[in-house]
């Protein structure tokens, strides 16, 4: 971001424009003037970087251009899009995406089409979860509990509904999670803990539920 405190005359300005905005993480408003040699800058920025990102120390004028960053580190991406299951760090983004399917719905974009029941669909991926319903299946699993789920979009309710309060924070990665057991599951990621074993066949796992899915293949083996 430009760090100059000074706005151009009202009779430079040509328009003014959201521009991406790398420093930030964020959509900012930008001045576009008609001075020749004038850069681009924001409207109303602080020069002053006050806000420490502790985990690799890039520092930023707002807190909230802080939180969005954090989320790079953390992974975490709160912003849902309730038809295609993708999710996004800034609430933009989620915006930005969404005019995607409107666009496909002022177009009436139904191209893909259920062979068991004819049913349309504007995409691919919410026909694929319309199909696993036929056939009885629930691939997305959450890594927090026993529960599993249609689509990435209803997994990704979940985890907000369910596990949404994080008290318990990763001292590696710092991940939150609502619970003490939860976070110690978390942590096999980093330290390659498998406790669960296979009696079959000896192979090791990190989760209980990932040790299930194995056994049910040693099932329809036999």
């Amino acid at each position: 971001c430009s760090t100059e405190e000074t706005k151009p005359p009202t009779s430079w300005i040509q328009s003014v424009t959201l521009s991406w905005c790398p420093d930030c993480i964020d959509m900012k408003p930008v001045i576009k003037t008609r001075e020749p040699n004038t850069e681009q800058q924001h409207l109303s920025e602080s020069p002053v970087k006050k806000f420490r990102c502790k985990l690799c120390g890039k520092e930023f004028s707002r807190n909230t251009h802080l939180v969005h960053h954090v989320r790079i580190h953390t992974g975490e991406a709160p912003f849902i899009c309730d038809l295609c299951g993708r999710s996004f760090r800034c609430a933009d983004w989620l915006k930005m995406h969404s005019n995607v399917h409107t666009s496909e719905k002022r177009n009436n974009l139904k191209n893909y089409v259920c062979g068991e029941c004819g049913k349309k669909f504007p995409g691919s991926t919410s026909l694929q979860s319309h199909q696993y319903k036929h056939r009885g299946e629930r691939p997305f699993a959450c890594t927090h509990c026993d529960k599993k789920f249609f689509s990435q979009t209803n997994l990704n309710r979940h985890h907000k509904d369910s596990h949404s309060g994080k008290r318990f924070c990763c001292s590696v990665c710092g991940c939150g999670f609502s619970r003490l057991t939860t976070l110690q599951k978390h942590s096999r990621i980093h330290t390659g803990e498998r406790p669960f074993s296979c009696p079959d066949c000896g192979k090791t796992f990190p989760y209980k539920y990932t040790l299930n899915m194995h056994l049910k293949l040693h099932a329809a083996k036999n």
